[in-house]
């Protein structure tokens, strides 16, 4: 294979994958902002809210090791069916994280999200140190789905 051909293969799966994985990052904040209390826009970008930031981080970081995996496993197939078990890998992903964020808050006392985002975003003048557990969580569920696809 000469080296242009290779180039353009290479950029076709580079601007699919990335194109995917912007989309996924988007999808993934959606749902979060849908299973958190108010607008998450909101509190990330006016309010300034840190335990809203470290979710959206944690998710975000958690979703893209579980999509990496996504890709690696997908690369002995032509792009077009990467793309698609990639982008079903990283949906059931943010599927596990919003049920995992539900499970939580229904097992916690108190109504989870308002706890973390609502009012005051401190205690004693820091970031509710509850968000930790959905956090560790979000980034454990990529974990566990990027090492079941490395099987």
């Amino acid at each position: 294979m000469d080296s242009l051909t290779l180039l353009r293969e290479n950029l076709a799966d580079l601007t699919s994958y990335g194109l995917l994985s912007v989309g996924l990052l988007i999808l993934g904040f959606v749902g979060l902002d849908l299973v958190t209390p108010g607008s998450l826009r909101d509190k990330i970008w006016r309010e300034g809210n840190r335990s809203a930031v470290i979710l959206a981080v944690a998710q975000a970081l958690g979703l893209m090791l579980a999509v990496a995996a996504g890709i690696a496993a997908s690369t002995a197939f032509e792009l077009w069916r990467g793309v698609v078990n990639t982008a079903v890998y990283g949906i059931v992903t943010i599927a596990l994280m919003m049920f995992s964020f539900v499970l939580i808050d229904l097992l916690t006392p108190g109504k989870l999200g308002s706890l973390l985002l609502d009012g005051e975003d401190t205690v004693e003048g820091r970031h509710n140190p509850a968000v930790w557990l959905n956090a560790v969580t979000f980034l454990a569920i990529g974990i566990f789905v990027s090492a079941a696809l490395s099987l």
